[in-house]
């Protein structure tokens, strides 16, 4: 009792290192949540997960160890956030993000909602306009959800965050073209409604790994995906078999890297057309997807923008 008056007084909670044996179906179905954004306009739906710095391990203890998580971010699309009308930005109303609370023998979504001015307090921006991420501190919505102690294990499942120990390298675990990966979210908020699980689906990475593509810094994948899909976390295909300068590295369980973030279709406008007195632009798709480093997180973390509404 003592210890857990210890953590909530500090604020904090803790969770094993990204080293420990892990529940893939739980990381990949808890590690996502469902984004709205109210505007003048309606409703917009999107895909965040959850990312978090951990407190450095005592270098006296061997093996997996129990950290403090110092903090946690909801990570998005820039679009999601401020979602465009007429290719300008709209300031939301609200914004809100989602736990998932059991009620009785059902889940149900309970949104954590952020007022306008709340949200741009919290969020942060790249300093280019054009990277399309957006990092939002929810760290202490999230500890005021666990203050209640042993209420909310009963009252909530527990969600999952992606940190720098699961970048690329990490784990012996590194990528190139043609590597499969997963993108997990939701869909044209398509999602199994009952046990609110998001959709996984399969990819792969389809241009030159590590390269800015037209040099901004994103890569391709190619996966059939829709709206809905934007924000949603993409890892490299789970595995526990990796092989590094010609030895074969074994895990108990299964592990992936974070690749970036995905933000949707680029398009390719053709040469306008005049029919009936009417403009006609049209937009050449190419079935590929977008997807921003996720060093840019980091980035964000510590050199990005605020925004006034």
């Amino acid at each position: 009792m003592r210890a857990v008056a210890l953590l909530l007084a500090l604020s904090i909670f803790f969770l094993a290192t990204a080293s420990r044996a892990m529940n893939l179906d739980d990381t990949f179905h808890f590690l996502t949540t469902l984004i709205i954004a109210s505007t003048s306009a309606g409703q917009s739906q999107g895909t965040g997960f959850y990312y978090q710095h951990l407190a450095p391990g005592d270098p006296a203890k061997s093996g997996p160890q129990w950290r403090a998580v110092t903090n946690t971010w909801l990570v998005t699309n820039r679009h999601v956030v401020l979602p465009k009308l007429g290719g300008k930005e709209i300031v939301p109303a609200s914004f809100a993000f989602h736990l998932r609370r059991i009620d009785g023998d059902k889940l149900r979504w309970e949104p954590i909602t952020l007022s306008t001015d709340e949200l741009f307090k919290r969020a942060r921006f790249h300093e280019d306009p054009e990277v399309d991420v957006a990092v939002v501190d929810v760290h202490d919505r999230l500890i005021d959800k666990i203050k209640g102690g042993a209420t909310y294990l009963q009252t909530y499942l527990q969600w999952y965050s992606v940190s720098p120990e699961n970048f690329t390298g990490q784990n012996n675990i590194s990528v190139q073209a043609s590597d499969d990966v997963v993108v997990i979210g939701y869909p044209r908020g398509f999602y199994d409604e009952v046990n609110l699980y998001p959709i996984v689906k399969s990819g792969i990475i389809a241009s030159r790994w590590g390269a800015n593509f037209g040099g901004k810094p994103f890569f391709l994948i190619d996966a059939k995906l829709f709206p809905g899909s934007s924000g949603s976390i993409v890892l490299s295909k789970p595995t526990d078999l990796v092989v590094k300068d010609s030895r074969l590295f074994s895990a108990k369980e299964k592990q992936f890297a974070f690749l970036g973030i995905y933000s949707g279709e680029p398009f390719k406008l053709e040469r306008p057309i005049e029919l009936a007195g009417m403009i006609i632009t049209e937009k050449s798709g190419f079935n590929v997807g977008m997807v921003w480093y996720a060093h840019l997180v980091e980035e964000i973390i510590g050199h990005g923008k605020s925004r006034s509404p």
